[in-house]
């Protein structure tokens, strides 16, 4: 009897059969059923860790308002952004870091602290900290001390766009008493707002605003 003729009659292989036509779909199904429940939970998961992370954000936008004596609203602005810098600010930042750069004084701890207050507006990431370096390297701002001085008086400060500034000053150097020149000069100042990050920032410069570069030459 051949192979094919002892599985026709094998029972057990009929059993087999039978078993799988009866609860084969049953089975199938189960699976199905089971694949469905496990994409629905993890959907739900990431469903409940959406609904948290967004419940965690800070809904609440402050404001600041500001009034006057008689309780008139004056300024309202939100706490969490920062106000733009009035230019006036920031022509008197520009002027006065042109005069602590320039000037010249017999006194060393003043000039020191000249110094360092024109350090304090650089952002020490940008091309400005490297040119200051530069300046003061080839031109001793301590010269003083030999008699010599340099007075600086700001002529104008106007914005040429909106983070670039030009700054026309007259420069008057003296030696022992004696005028030696009076020159022109104008430069180009580049500068970014950031607002300070800890308190010793807060206390050098607390209104943010930097110097990224700054170039300048005699006007003719």
């Amino acid at each position: 009897m051949s192979d094919k003729a002892r599985q026709a009659i094998n029972p057990y292989v009929d059993g087999r059969k039978e078993w799988l036509e009866r609860y084969g779909d049953y089975i199938e199904a189960a699976q199905s059923w089971r694949r469905i429940a496990i994409i629905t939970g993890l959907t739900a998961l990431l469903a409940v860790c959406g609904v948290i992370y967004i419940g965690s954000q800070n809904k609440i936008v402050p404001y600041v308002v500001q009034v006057s004596e008689l309780g008139q609203t004056l300024v309202i602005g939100r706490a969490d952004r920062a106000s733009p810098i009035d230019p006036r600010v920031v022509r008197f930042t520009l002027a006065n870091w042109i005069t602590n750069v320039r000037s010249v004084y017999k006194d060393n701890v003043a000039q020191r602290a000249f110094i360092d207050e024109a350090y304090s507006v650089i952002n020490f990431q940008g091309d400005a900290y490297t040119q200051l370096n530069t300046y003061f390297r080839e031109n001793d701002p301590f010269r003083g001390a030999a008699g010599e001085s340099a007075t600086v008086q700001i002529e104008s400060v106007l914005p040429i766009s909106d983070n670039t500034w030009r700054v026309e000053w007259r420069e008057s150097v003296q030696q022992n008493g004696e005028t030696l020149s009076i020159t022109s000069m104008q430069g180009t100042i580049t500068v970014q707002i950031s607002a300070p990050t800890d308190d010793q920032e807060v206390l050098k410069n607390p209104l943010g605003i930097y110097i990224n570069f700054f170039n300048w030459t005699a006007r003719l």
